[in-house]
């Protein structure tokens, strides 16, 4: 990764800001890009300060226009992106009969059509490159599993696991390789967005939390190893297997 460049949206805090840190750590110059500049140049200046390599843009990945501006910008000043990672995502915890079109309008703009938004003002500068580079997607489990109390989410997540899928598919002659990681529960400030409404609760064996530079290793070696999924949570996966068998089994009835 040393010399190439990586743009993070999302990157002020959480996932994103790990994601970054741990770029830079391997000498890959990063474009931290968040709605909160102040975050946003927060993480920058502490790349900078070990030694590396770091542009702070002010985004909202759920406006076109914005990210257009963060694409021109990463390539004023880096002359390309080798990883683009749209990591930027909200959460609301209601259920749907109480979500109103706002809920919908906001976590659809900043989950699914931040990432349409990214791949549109990137994917046609690295394919025309002509060099190899990797798109990656932050779905969640949420992509894979229908989790009570965050249809919105759930929504958007399944939403972002078959766009991933389907981008793959249509790069596949290209030298951009995909991955879209779906992550369990991290310990970020991404959070359900009304603070006095019920709060989730799970088994225990679905509640396991781990650290957002955990979850940004797990994703940055299935990036680098070129693999289309990427989940951060291996005890989920008795619980995705018996989802995957009830759509299978409807086949034969």
């Amino acid at each position: 990764m040393a010399g190439k460049t990586a743009v993070i949206t999302g990157a002020g805090s959480g996932l994103g800001k790990a994601l970054a840190r741990l770029c830079a750590s391997q000498g890959c110059n990063v474009v931290i890009a968040d709605i909160d500049m102040d975050h946003a140049r927060e993480v920058a200046e502490g790349i900078v300060a070990d030694g590396g390599a770091a542009l702070a843009v002010h985004t909202d990945v759920a406006d076109r226009d914005s990210v257009n501006a963060l694409a021109q910008a990463c390539y004023d000043r880096f002359r390309g992106c080798d990883y683009l990672i749209n990591n930027a995502g909200i959460a609301i915890y209601k259920p749907l009969v109480d979500t109103s079109e706002e809920d919908w309008n906001r976590v659809i703009g900043v989950n699914l059509l931040g990432i349409a938004n990214g791949i549109s003002a990137f994917m046609p500068r690295m394919t025309a490159a002509q060099t190899s580079g990797h798109i990656v997607n932050i779905a969640s489990m949420a992509g894979l599993l229908p989790l009570e109390g965050f249809g919105i989410y759930v929504a958007t997540k399944f939403a972002v696991v078959g766009l991933s899928e389907v981008l793959a598919k249509e790069l596949d002659s290209t030298r951009i390789s995909v991955t879209v990681a779906c992550p369990g529960w991290i310990a970020t400030a991404i959070q359900p967005t009304d603070p006095d409404a019920p709060q989730p609760s799970f088994p225990p064996e679905l509640s396991r939390v781990i650290a957002p530079g955990e979850a940004a290793r797990i994703i940055l070696d299935a990036m680098l190893a070129k693999r289309l999924h990427a989940p951060t949570h291996p005890e989920w996966r008795d619980t995705v297997a018996a989802r995957s068998e009830t759509v299978v089994e409807a086949f034969e009835r």
